[in-house]
């Protein structure tokens, strides 16, 4: 039987993750965090004792050590930032850390292979409207993972450029009719559009869901994030992953196929 994968993630280690873990956990919901050290755009950043507790129940990727856009500094200071805060996190949870998000989405060629260098297998994009499995792109066993929606209202316009500056015309062609200013309507036309493929295509499809827990809390977006979960929550063929798990999926479907490179 055919299915969704819902995942979700959200940048930035911002004290509201605590709310926000609590939110997801209510239903179910598996998520990844992506955690900096520190983030100068805001002081009220989660503490090492709060990171090892949501390590206990949540993924935690790398999200750089200070927050620093990687298309802005050296490729040495990137080289530090990427390492510095796997090895960082690795010993703050005791745990392996599997996924990193570069801060803003920017990235280039140099960035990746100092990501697989670093040991993590997996990468989350700022890349909106994807939902096919088969078009996320892999190199060898690297998994770079586009997103679908995210929590905060975007313009018609501000979805054609994110599509447009990656060349992804189709993404956004595709599910223009499921276009809504609202995010969580948005989401919603999503899931049931993708619930509807699914089940006529026999095909299996994903979700990504992404977003900042400081914007939740500055936009008052907490009650329509935990309507549309909720809504999810009770919709049958709907299986709730973290990004590493979606990684792997990725890989297992591709391992007798062509391997995409970035």
């Amino acid at each position: 039987m055919s299915k969704i994968y819902f995942t979700c993630s959200f940048d930035d280690g911002h004290i509201a993750d605590l709310r926000l873990a609590e939110l997801l956990m209510k239903y179910n919901v598996q998520t990844t965090l992506y955690i900096p050290r520190a983030c100068d755009w805001f002081s009220e950043g989660l503490s090492e004792k709060e990171i090892r507790l949501l390590a206990d129940v949540i993924e935690i990727g790398g999200h750089t050590m200070t927050h620093q856009v990687l298309t802005n500094i050296s490729v040495e200071k990137a080289r530090a930032e990427i390492f510095d805060c796997k090895a960082w996190l690795e010993d703050v949870t005791g745990k392996a850390i599997h996924s990193f998000c570069p801060p803003t989405g920017r990235f280039n060629k140099q960035h990746i292979a100092l990501q697989r260098e670093a040991g993590f297998t997996a990468m989350r994009t700022v890349e909106m409207l994807s939902h096919s499995l088969d078009s996320i792109k892999k190199m060898g066993d690297f998994v770079i993972l586009p997103t679908t929606c995210q929590v905060y209202n975007h313009s018609n316009l501000s979805y054609l450029k994110n599509n447009v500056k990656r060349m992804k015309f189709v993404n956004f062609l595709s599910v223009l009719k499921l276009f809504n200013a609202d995010w969580e309507a948005m989401s919603r036309n999503f899931i049931n559009y993708l619930h509807t493929n699914s089940v006529s295509q026999n095909t299996d499809f994903y979700f990504h869901l992404w977003g900042h827990s400081w914007e939740i809390s500055q936009y008052s977006l907490w009650y329509p994030l935990e309507c549309f979960l909720k809504n999810i929550s009770e919709i049958s063929g709907i299986e709730f992953v973290n990004n590493a798990h979606l990684a792997e999926l990725v890989r297992q479907r591709k391992q007798h196929g062509v391997v995409d490179v970035y």
